[in-house]
């Protein structure tokens, strides 16, 4: 059940909820100013800026931006930041998660399931953590450590690269058959299984190097 408070705290401090009040308050300044209406105009005019003003509550609590933020889901970062990311990273991570993102972006723009969807995006989120623990720990390794814990860590940035590897194998196994796909049920389920097991594969590789 939706928790009024925290509902409004959402609503209130969501950028677009000021800009929609601002673009009312201005159009009805603007009617007013510029065309000095007649009364009923003048209230019909207020009266549907008062509308807009109460149907912008209804689209956002029912939008996906208002579902993430009340149920704390991280962000979906774009591909562009993700590459970014990955810039840094050793070759041997940095080439398969590179593919990895160009096999997502397809997948996103060609299979419109939204619940497969959400495991895209799901990894996309594991593909960015992933990216920038793998970052920290290559810095760490090459400044950092006795001979035994660079060994460690050279085994765990390995083992990230082989979690991506693992990944990029998955996604190249259906990526080709998305139009199939949308069509057999069967096969929903089975890519869904697929994209899942690819998230925990990543997951395991983030908890390995927290728990280090």
């Amino acid at each position: 059940m939706a928790q009024p408070k925290r509902v409004l705290k959402i609503f209130i401090s969501f950028p677009a909820t000021w800009l929609v009040v601002f673009l009312t308050v201005m159009a009805e300044w603007g009617f007013e100013f510029w065309f000095q209406p007649p009364l009923f105009l003048r209230l019909s005019a207020a009266g549907l800026g008062v509308f807009f003003l109460l149907l912008w509550p209804v689209i956002f609590i029912r939008s996906d931006v208002f579902r993430r933020k009340y149920n704390h889901i991280p962000e979906i970062p774009e591909i562009r930041s993700l590459e970014a990311l990955l810039v840094p990273c050793h070759p041997s991570f940095r080439q398969p998660a590179t593919e990895c993102l160009a096999l997502v972006g397809k997948i996103r723009k060609e299979f419109r399931a939204g619940a497969f969807q959400e495991e895209v995006d799901a990894l996309l989120r594991n593909l960015a953590e992933l990216a920038r623990n793998h970052t920290e720990l290559l810095e760490r390794s090459r400044q950092f450590g006795t001979q035994q814990q660079k060994e460690a860590m050279a085994r765990l940035l390995k083992e990230q690269g082989q979690s991506v590897d693992s990944s990029l194998t998955a996604l190249r196994r259906f990526s080709g058959n998305l139009t199939l796909f949308d069509t057999h049920i069967r096969d929903q389920t089975e890519i869904d299984g697929e994209l899942k097991a690819i998230n925990v594969g990543l997951q395991e590789a983030i908890r390995e190097i927290q728990h280090d």
